[in-house]
Protein backbone atom coordinates (compact mmCIF):
# COMPACT_ATOMS: atom_id res chain seq x y z
CA UNK A 1 0.00 0.00 0.00
CA UNK A 2 1.47 3.41 -0.96
CA UNK A 3 2.48 5.63 1.91
CA UNK A 4 0.30 8.66 2.50
CA UNK A 5 1.81 12.11 2.03
CA UNK A 6 1.56 12.80 5.77
CA UNK A 7 3.58 9.66 6.47
CA UNK A 8 6.54 10.87 4.44
CA UNK A 9 6.38 14.56 5.34
CA UNK A 10 9.30 14.17 7.75
CA UNK A 11 11.36 12.44 5.05
CA UNK A 12 11.16 15.22 2.50
CA UNK A 13 11.31 18.08 5.03
CA UNK A 14 14.16 16.82 7.19
CA UNK A 15 16.99 18.11 5.02
CA UNK A 16 16.76 21.26 2.93
CA UNK A 17 19.16 20.68 0.06
CA UNK A 18 21.02 23.35 -1.92
CA UNK A 19 19.45 24.28 -5.22
CA UNK A 20 20.15 22.43 -8.45
CA UNK A 21 19.74 23.09 -12.18
CA UNK A 22 20.06 21.22 -15.46
CA UNK A 23 20.15 22.02 -19.15
CA UNK A 24 19.95 19.94 -22.33
CA UNK A 25 21.07 20.95 -25.83
CA UNK A 26 20.10 18.99 -28.95
CA UNK A 27 23.24 19.19 -31.10
CA UNK A 28 21.29 18.48 -34.28
CA UNK A 29 18.50 21.00 -33.72
CA UNK A 30 18.55 23.28 -36.83
CA UNK A 31 18.70 26.49 -34.79
CA UNK A 32 21.63 25.15 -32.77
CA UNK A 33 23.47 24.00 -35.89
CA UNK A 34 23.04 27.47 -37.35
CA UNK A 35 24.25 29.21 -34.18
CA UNK A 36 27.32 26.99 -33.89
CA UNK A 37 28.34 27.99 -37.43
CA UNK A 38 27.88 31.70 -36.76
CA UNK A 39 31.21 33.23 -35.74
CA UNK A 40 29.37 36.01 -33.88
CA UNK A 41 27.50 33.70 -31.51
CA UNK A 42 30.46 32.59 -29.34
CA UNK A 43 31.41 36.24 -28.76
CA UNK A 44 27.93 36.85 -27.36
CA UNK A 45 27.95 34.03 -24.81
CA UNK A 46 31.56 33.01 -24.07
CA UNK A 47 34.59 34.60 -22.47
CA UNK A 48 37.81 35.02 -24.44
CA UNK A 49 39.34 32.02 -22.66
CA UNK A 50 36.33 29.85 -23.53
CA UNK A 51 36.39 30.95 -27.16
CA UNK A 52 40.02 29.87 -27.43
CA UNK A 53 39.20 26.54 -25.73
CA UNK A 54 36.42 25.91 -28.27
CA UNK A 55 38.68 26.88 -31.17
CA UNK A 56 41.27 24.28 -30.12
CA UNK A 57 38.77 21.54 -29.21
CA UNK A 58 38.55 18.44 -31.45
CA UNK A 59 34.78 18.99 -31.65
CA UNK A 60 34.24 22.77 -31.36
CA UNK A 61 30.43 22.70 -31.63
CA UNK A 62 30.09 20.15 -28.85
CA UNK A 63 32.21 22.21 -26.45
CA UNK A 64 30.51 25.46 -27.47
CA UNK A 65 27.21 23.99 -26.33
CA UNK A 66 28.83 22.42 -23.28
CA UNK A 67 29.84 25.90 -22.11
CA UNK A 68 26.34 27.17 -22.88
CA UNK A 69 24.65 24.32 -20.99
CA UNK A 70 26.90 24.93 -17.97
CA UNK A 71 25.90 28.59 -17.87
CA UNK A 72 22.21 27.82 -18.32
CA UNK A 73 22.30 25.26 -15.50
CA UNK A 74 24.16 27.72 -13.28
CA UNK A 75 21.61 30.43 -14.04
CA UNK A 76 18.77 28.10 -13.03
CA UNK A 77 20.52 27.49 -9.72
CA UNK A 78 21.12 31.20 -9.11
CA UNK A 79 17.61 32.25 -10.03
CA UNK A 80 16.20 30.07 -7.27
CA UNK A 81 18.09 32.21 -4.76
CA UNK A 82 17.49 35.53 -6.51
CA UNK A 83 14.41 35.79 -8.68
CA UNK A 84 15.78 38.98 -10.26
CA UNK A 85 19.07 37.36 -11.29
CA UNK A 86 20.24 38.24 -14.79
CA UNK A 87 21.65 35.82 -17.35
CA UNK A 88 25.17 37.17 -18.02
CA UNK A 89 26.99 34.42 -19.93
CA UNK A 90 29.86 36.62 -21.16
CA UNK A 91 30.72 37.52 -17.57
CA UNK A 92 30.68 33.97 -16.22
CA UNK A 93 33.77 31.81 -16.58
CA UNK A 94 33.36 28.05 -16.93
CA UNK A 95 36.30 26.02 -15.70
CA UNK A 96 36.19 22.50 -17.08
CA UNK A 97 38.16 19.47 -16.01
CA UNK A 98 37.76 17.36 -19.15
CA UNK A 99 38.83 13.74 -19.25
CA UNK A 100 38.76 10.90 -21.72
CA UNK A 101 35.35 9.91 -20.36
CA UNK A 102 32.06 11.13 -21.80
CA UNK A 103 31.32 13.03 -18.60
CA UNK A 104 33.41 15.41 -16.52
CA UNK A 105 33.09 17.98 -13.77
CA UNK A 106 33.71 21.70 -13.66
CA UNK A 107 32.49 24.91 -12.12
CA UNK A 108 30.90 28.16 -13.25
CA UNK A 109 32.57 31.16 -11.64
CA UNK A 110 30.04 33.94 -11.32
CA UNK A 111 30.18 37.43 -9.89
CA UNK A 112 30.75 38.11 -6.18
CA UNK A 113 32.86 34.94 -5.89
CA UNK A 114 29.79 32.77 -6.35
CA UNK A 115 30.35 29.32 -7.85
CA UNK A 116 28.06 26.67 -9.21
CA UNK A 117 29.49 23.16 -9.54
CA UNK A 118 28.61 21.34 -12.74
CA UNK A 119 28.83 17.93 -14.37
CA UNK A 120 28.73 17.66 -18.16
CA UNK A 121 27.61 14.65 -20.20
CA UNK A 122 28.75 14.59 -23.84
CA UNK A 123 26.91 12.45 -26.36
CA UNK A 124 26.79 12.34 -30.16
CA UNK A 125 23.33 13.91 -30.28
CA UNK A 126 23.21 16.11 -27.19
CA UNK A 127 25.04 17.82 -24.36
CA UNK A 128 23.53 17.62 -20.87
CA UNK A 129 24.67 19.52 -17.80
CA UNK A 130 23.61 19.36 -14.16
CA UNK A 131 24.60 21.97 -11.58
CA UNK A 132 24.44 22.49 -7.82
CA UNK A 133 25.56 24.89 -5.11
CA UNK A 134 27.85 22.29 -3.54
CA UNK A 135 29.96 19.37 -4.72
CA UNK A 136 28.18 17.12 -2.24
CA UNK A 137 24.78 17.89 -3.73
CA UNK A 138 26.12 17.49 -7.27
CA UNK A 139 27.06 13.90 -6.41
CA UNK A 140 23.54 13.21 -5.14
CA UNK A 141 21.67 14.43 -8.20
CA UNK A 142 19.54 11.85 -9.98
CA UNK A 143 18.94 12.79 -13.60
CA UNK A 144 17.93 11.38 -16.96
CA UNK A 145 17.64 12.46 -20.58
CA UNK A 146 14.44 11.35 -22.31
CA UNK A 147 13.82 11.13 -26.04
CA UNK A 148 10.81 13.14 -27.20
CA UNK A 149 10.54 11.45 -30.56
CA UNK A 150 7.14 9.83 -30.91
CA UNK A 151 6.19 10.60 -27.31
CA UNK A 152 5.48 14.21 -26.39
CA UNK A 153 4.19 15.12 -29.82
CA UNK A 154 2.02 12.03 -29.98
CA UNK A 155 0.49 12.90 -26.61
CA UNK A 156 -0.34 16.38 -27.88
CA UNK A 157 0.83 18.00 -24.63
CA UNK A 158 4.31 19.16 -25.56
CA UNK A 159 7.82 18.68 -24.23
CA UNK A 160 7.30 20.47 -20.91
CA UNK A 161 4.38 18.25 -19.95
CA UNK A 162 6.27 15.11 -20.94
CA UNK A 163 9.33 16.11 -18.89
CA UNK A 164 7.20 16.82 -15.82
CA UNK A 165 5.41 13.49 -16.09
CA UNK A 166 8.69 11.56 -16.38
CA UNK A 167 10.09 13.36 -13.34
CA UNK A 168 6.96 12.77 -11.28
CA UNK A 169 6.98 9.04 -11.99
CA UNK A 170 10.62 8.69 -10.96
CA UNK A 171 10.04 10.75 -7.81
CA UNK A 172 7.00 8.67 -6.90
CA UNK A 173 9.12 5.52 -7.15
CA UNK A 174 11.98 6.99 -5.09
CA UNK A 175 9.70 8.39 -2.38
CA UNK A 176 7.45 5.31 -2.33
CA UNK A 177 4.43 7.51 -2.94
CA UNK A 178 1.36 7.31 -5.08
CA UNK A 179 1.99 9.28 -8.27
CA UNK A 180 -1.21 11.28 -7.64
CA UNK A 181 0.31 12.89 -4.50
CA UNK A 182 2.93 14.71 -6.55
CA UNK A 183 2.61 17.97 -8.44
CA UNK A 184 5.22 20.11 -10.15
CA UNK A 185 4.22 23.76 -10.21
CA UNK A 186 5.69 27.02 -11.46
CA UNK A 187 4.69 30.23 -9.74
CA UNK A 188 3.77 33.09 -12.04
CA UNK A 189 5.41 36.43 -11.29
CA UNK A 190 5.72 39.81 -12.95
CA UNK A 191 8.58 38.52 -15.13
CA UNK A 192 6.87 35.27 -16.11
CA UNK A 193 6.91 31.83 -14.56
CA UNK A 194 9.45 30.90 -11.91
CA UNK A 195 11.43 27.65 -11.57
CA UNK A 196 9.56 24.35 -11.15
CA UNK A 197 8.78 23.32 -7.58
CA UNK A 198 7.75 19.93 -6.23
CA UNK A 199 4.61 19.71 -4.10
CA UNK A 200 3.80 16.57 -2.12
CA UNK A 201 0.24 16.18 -0.91
CA UNK A 202 -0.43 19.83 -1.71
CA UNK A 203 2.56 21.15 0.26
CA UNK A 204 5.84 22.46 -1.12
CA UNK A 205 8.66 19.96 -0.75
CA UNK A 206 12.26 20.78 0.14
CA UNK A 207 13.41 18.43 -2.63
CA UNK A 208 14.69 20.64 -5.43
CA UNK A 209 13.92 19.72 -9.04
CA UNK A 210 14.95 20.95 -12.47
CA UNK A 211 13.54 20.49 -15.96
CA UNK A 212 14.86 21.23 -19.44
CA UNK A 213 14.00 20.41 -23.04
CA UNK A 214 15.43 21.22 -26.44
CA UNK A 215 14.69 19.75 -29.84
CA UNK A 216 14.34 15.98 -29.60
CA UNK A 217 15.21 15.69 -25.92
CA UNK A 218 13.94 16.48 -22.44
CA UNK A 219 15.91 16.20 -19.21
CA UNK A 220 14.97 16.15 -15.55
CA UNK A 221 16.96 16.20 -12.32
CA UNK A 222 16.42 16.12 -8.57
CA UNK A 223 18.55 15.65 -5.47
CA UNK A 224 17.72 13.45 -2.50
Amino acid sequence: MPRRSSDVSRDWRRNTLPHIGNDIVDLKQPANLSASRDSRFPRKVLTAVEIEFVRRAPNPARFLWAFWACKEAAYKVTRKNRSDASFLPRLWQVVMYPSEALSFDGEVQMREEQKVYVRVFLRDDYVHCIGAESKETLKKIICKVESLEGKACAAGRGASFFARECLKRRLAACLHLDYAYLQIKRKKGKDGFGPPMLHVGGKKSSIDVSLSHDGRFAAWAFAR
